[in-house]
């Protein structure tokens, strides 16, 4: 909320907004260990636990796009096993996966 406002709108020219990259991101492997690991999510106080469980409501709460019916939830064992991993260029990452997931070249997560 700290750095996207409580709607996920972000600050024009300063903070993107995530409404229109939750769902998109979500989607693809590398883009949920993307979400986990940006600092306001990796660094904050909650748990891994808490963690999935915001990341999900936010998929479904935040997102401009509609969330389709095969979404992989984030459990807590995905959080714990990618939150402590270091993300250096956030920018850099973020621009990244918008590229690759508009060229379809991304891994999407494995369904259960």
């Amino acid at each position: 909320m700290g750095c996207h406002h409580p709607d996920g709108s972000g600050e024009r020219g300063r903070v993107p907004s995530l409404r229109d990259t939750l769902v998109p991101f979500a989607a693809v492997k590398d883009g949920r260990r993307f979400m986990i690991q940006v600092p306001g999510v990796a660094q904050s106080s909650l748990s891994d636990e808490d963690v999935a469980r915001l990341l999900n409501w936010m998929v479904f709460n935040l997102s401009a796009a509609t969330v389709p019916p095969d979404f992989v939830a984030f459990s807590t064992e995905e959080v714990a096993a990618a939150r402590h991993e270091p993300l250096p260029a956030v920018k850099a990452k973020r621009a990244w996966l918008l590229d690759g997931i508009a060229a379809g070249a991304l891994d999407t997560p494995p369904r259960d």
